[in-house]
């Protein structure tokens, strides 16, 4: 990323990049309140310095989404100059975290800088109209299939996590405690907790329990350990997909897929089965189509997807059958770290989404996958 700071920039004048004026970068800066919008940073980036009372340090970077010039990171040939230098292509970072995206480009995405941004600035808003500090740590957070929540994980005690509660996004109280009431009559696979911000989630051991305190409404699941994941290089033989979805042949037989080249195809057929679609295994598959119906376009729909591949990672599934043992859907996937859809535009029905993961057998994972969600949209 070729980045801009306001205190420093000694090819601001070179005739081959696009900079933001002095003008954008400030606009940035108060719009990020002066923090990075680093995705769980918020560090200060401006603020006094011992070398005198009216002296004062920046550490804040006006950095272009893609680069303001050829040969810098996700630089775009399509877009104008002013495209390139306008306030929609900037976002303000730490020097630090500027570094960070401009030597691991293939982790941070246009799509992805752009939702820290949009993120990072709405945290600030809500800081202003509360006219309170915003806690740096709230995620989506869901119970069962239908409870979604805003929250903090502020407790792991043995083997039960405490969350505070800030508000719904799906559900309400009454029916958090109509799934309480009704736990031991639910399915196994709808007996779980996922939290956005470990990328993680857990089988529950016990009905949740709620309660009031000081600090707002405190809620409290046993949760089973972590479900095992497979080394990605043992995953299991399957039938080949091409490009196109379809399958095809290879050295005159249908074409096989198996270990790490196998993931991809993984990854795209369990987020791209719905759930309910699938007659035999009613509760198996994800409700991306119906988020995507409901909150296309909003801030909320990348949180939501990334809550069904977190679930779809790491709580098992077993089949009515009985013949296979349970497994966990994605099978090799330890911790989700991002989910973010590149594009709100499909190709008929297929929408391309970059995958940031850690894998059993492999760490760090990154790949852009289409998921089949639904022509309509």
């Amino acid at each position: 990323m070729t980045a801009a700071s306001p205190s420093a920039d000694s090819k601001k004048n070179s005739p081959n990049r696009d900079d933001f004026v002095s003008k954008t970068r400030t606009a940035l800066a108060l719009r990020a309140g002066y923090r990075c919008s680093f995705y769980k940073c918020g560090i200060a980036t401006a603020g006094p310095s011992d070398e005198a009372s009216d002296k004062h340090i920046s550490i804040g970077v006006a950095a272009h989404i893609t680069a303001a010039a050829p040969g810098g990171e996700r630089y775009d040939p399509d877009m104008t100059k002013e495209q390139r230098s306008s306030i929609e292509n900037g976002i303000w970072l730490c020097q630090t975290h500027s570094r960070l995206i401009d030597v691991n480009p293939a982790a941070y995405p246009t799509s992805l800088l752009h939702q820290m941004k949009a993120e990072h600035e709405n945290v600030i808003k809500l800081e202003m109209e509360r006219m309170k500090s915003a806690p740096r740590c709230t995620d989506f957070i869901a119970i069962g299939p239908n409870i979604v929540f805003v929250g903090e994980l502020v407790a792991v005690e043995e083997n039960t996590w405490s969350f505070l509660l800030e508000h719904f996004v799906i559900g309400e109280l009454w029916q958090l405690i109509g799934y309480i009431d009704g736990f031991g009559d639910l399915d196994s696979y709808d007996k779980f907790v996922l939290v956005n911000d470990l990328g993680d989630g857990r089988e529950l051991s016990c009905p949740p329990a709620w309660s009031k305190s000081e600090k707002g409404t405190l809620i409290k699941v046993g949760v089973l350990g972590s479900f095992p994941r497979i080394d990605a290089h043992r995953l299991p033989m399957d039938l080949a997909l091409s490009d196109e979805h379809d399958l095809f042949i290879s050295n005159g037989q249908l074409a096989r897929v198996s270990g790490v080249d196998s993931l991809p195809q993984k990854i795209k057929i369990c987020l791209s089965t719905i759930r309910g679609e699938v007659f035999y295994a009613p509760t198996y598959g994800t409700r991306i189509r119906e988020y995507s119906t409901e909150f296309l376009g909003s801030p909320w729909l990348p949180k939501l997807i990334k809550l069904e591949t977190i679930r779809m990672a790491s709580i098992p599934y077993s089949e009515q059958n009985g013949i296979n043992a349970p497994s966990t859907p994605l099978k090799a996937v330890r911790k989700v770290i991002s989910v973010v859809q590149i594009s709100p535009e499909g190709d008929d029905g297929w929408f391309a989404f970059h995958f940031h993961l850690d894998v059993e057998g492999i760490g760090a994972w990154v790949r852009e996958i289409k998921l089949f969600i639904s022509r309509d949209l």
